[in-house]
């Protein structure tokens, strides 16, 4: 296979924007806005907030379109009958963007996977659903995998030749090209590049035959996919047998083990479909009939195993979608056992179905969840005697031991994984309000220091633990926080630059590393408890939080709740030597929980070279 060449590159471009104009305009959408949010990295929460709901629009709306094109196409629309097709995409597209919030609930990164893997699917089948298109469905696929699998090998080879230049440059001339240039390069190659690539190579359906099947795809399943498949299923049912012949609970662990079994089965049984009634063969028709035997009783150890997990602590996401996968399976069982057609299309046809039905409504992944826990947290209140009515009210202090650290991890599920309007109703209060307040205390104008979700998660927490009088401290899970400080710097947009290189923005909390590179080199700044660990060439060292916090101990004890302490700069300043450079940060603010354990912080780097 040949390397395009620009020519062929050129060409394929008009194609392309004949056939899939929408497809590339989404495309092109979501590579400015990545573009935006590596160029203006320290943008504040809203606009991060949009870049982040225009990425996930742009990469929807781009699969969305392309199953619009494919079904206009297998009906043969004319361009005037696409266009109601394109538009309803469109709208689509725009009202997942208002739909979902990331940065606000932590659940719409799951929707957006699920819409994700639903539109995908969708673009695998919706051309074929007539009749006998089976061997045409499965070339289709298999021909969109593999230039896939082409167009990555290209980009990555593409990036990493003019990484390698770019690189060179700055290393013979002195450029100052940083990260943000590499980061910008992948971008362009993956947004652009990758998806023309892709899309010129789909092939249009009235050119699709039977094919040639790949001797070495029937090579790989015969010898890779299946003997570890079946390896799989007979560790999988003596570990059934022995837990049978103990009487035991099942471990939460053979939920993901029978369900990797199933897609290691499921896709083996695809890659040799379209060989598997040939005489030489048999062994295959074989394979797949009694796999979908051996699934029938590892459905049962599976459903065992969520069952009783169900019973005990109600239903999350992750139960929800395990039970809902189990139930997939049962229907995927029953069909290719008693069907005579064995339709294969069936597969990613049904998947997409239960995918779309798990994401939205109250039969949803989230909504189940939302109501088990919900359910679960009012039963322990009651049994608490914290119960008005259907809404909670404060505990007791001193009396709900027993039950303290799965209050507070229900709680805390909540909060994290549907925002503070999941306690909607379970607090007698506007909490429309109370959010407002919330964010406009952490967001003051006048001081201007970047908000993030981990200020806000932890400001609804705080609020949270206080109105229902969860107690900090529990003998049976850790202290959690009755109180967040917020120490700012004063004055906050005043940075002193004398005898500094480099000026650089850094954000603290926890999982996000600031990344700097100075002359080639990476500097690296991450959060590890209360010390900010630092890394450049082949250098590492801790800066100390609790050096700060003990300067100002008698002032954050007189702190009250959501208040801001202002204190001098000077205070709130660290430095640190390196080899070859020395690094000053200047922290605008600090947010320290009561236990003086940091949960978040920005200010800046000052850095001079040696």
């Amino acid at each position: 296979m040949k390397f395009p060449s620009l020519q062929s590159l050129s060409s394929a471009l008009g194609r392309v924007l004949r056939r899939f104009p929408m497809e590339m305009i989404f495309a092109l959408t979501g590579t400015i806005t990545a573009i935006v949010l590596i160029e203006l990295g320290t943008l504040d929460f809203e606009k991060e907030n949009i870049c982040i709901r225009l990425l996930m629009m742009s990469n929807l709306g781009l699969v969305l379109s392309l199953s619009a094109t494919l079904y206009s196409e297998r009906k043969n629309y004319t361009r005037t009958q696409k266009l109601p097709l394109r538009v309803v995409a469109v709208i689509v597209s725009a009202a997942i963007f208002y739909l979902l919030n990331p940065l606000i609930r932590e659940t719409d990164y799951l929707r957006f996977l699920l819409l994700a893997l639903a539109f995908h699917l969708l673009v695998s089948f919706i051309a074929f659903t007539g009749k006998n298109q089976v061997d045409i469905f499965w070339q289709f696929n298999k021909t969109l995998f593999l230039r896939f699998l082409t167009g990555g090998l290209y980009s990555a080879v593409l990036f990493l030749g003019l990484a390698a230049a770019i690189g060179s440059m700055n290393f013979l001339f002195n450029f100052k090209f940083e990260w943000d240039t590499f980061a910008i390069l992948w971008v362009l190659i993956v947004g652009l590049f990758q998806t023309l690539f892709f899309l010129s190579g789909i092939p249009t359906l009235s050119t699709l035959d039977g094919g040639v099947y790949p001797n070495a795809l029937k090579i790989f399943t015969q010898y890779v996919l299946i003997p570890l498949a079946s390896v799989y299923v007979l560790i999988l049912l003596a570990y059934e047998i022995k837990i049978l012949i103990q009487w035991e609970l099942p471990k939460g662990l053979v939920s993901n083990l029978v369900l990797g079994y199933a897609v290691f089965g499921i896709l083996s049984i695809l890659l040799v479909y379209p060989v598997k009634d040939k005489d030489e063969n048999k062994w295959i028709k074989n394979y797949s009939r009694n796999f979908y035997y051996l699934l029938i009783p590892l459905i049962g150890l599976l459903a065992w195993a969520i069952i009783a997990r169900v019973i005990d602590y109600g239903i999350t996401e992750e139960r929800y979608f395990i039970i809902i996968l189990a139930t997939w399976l049962t229907f995927i069982i029953a069909y290719f056992l008693s069907s005579k057609r064995q339709n294969i299309s069936v597969i990613p046809l049904s998947l997409c179905f239960v995918t779309l039905l798990s994401t939205y409504g109250p039969q949803g992944a989230f909504e189940t969840a939302r109501r088990s826990q919900t359910a679960e947290l009012r039963h322990l209140f009651k049994k608490n005697n914290a119960l008005a009515g259907d809404k909670l009210s404060p505990l007791v202090t001193g009396k709900m031991q027993k039950d303290s650290e799965r209050i507070v991890n229900i709680v805390d599920y909540l909060l994290n994984k549907h925002g503070l309007k999941s306690f909607k109703n379970l607090i007698d209060l506007n909490l429309d309000t109370v959010e407002d307040s919330l964010l406009k205390n952490i967001k003051n104008d006048k001081l201007k220091y970047q908000t993030n979700r981990w200020d806000i998660l932890s400001r609804q927490k705080v609020w949270v633990y206080n109105y229902l009088n969860i107690e900090g401290k529990s003998k049976y899970g850790p202290s959690m926080d009755s109180k967040i400080n917020v120490v700012v710097a004063d004055p906050v947009n005043l940075i002193p630059l004398t005898s500094a290189d480099y000026l650089a923005e850094l954000n603290m909390y926890p999982d996000n590393t600031t990344k700097v590179v100075i002359q080639g080199f990476l500097l690296s700044v991450s959060q590890k408890g209360n010390k900010v660990k630092i890394e450049y060439k082949n250098e590492v060292k801790y800066l100390v939080i609790d050096s700060l916090l003990q300067n100002l101990e008698t002032e954050l004890k007189q702190n009250k709740v959501s208040e801001q302490l202002i204190v001098p700069r000077s205070k709130l300043s660290q430095e640190i030597e390196f080899k070859d450079l020395t690094i000053k940060i200047l922290w605008n603010s600090l947010s320290v929980s009561d236990r003086k354990e940091l949960e978040s912080g920005n200010g800046y780097m000052l850095i001079r070279l040696k």
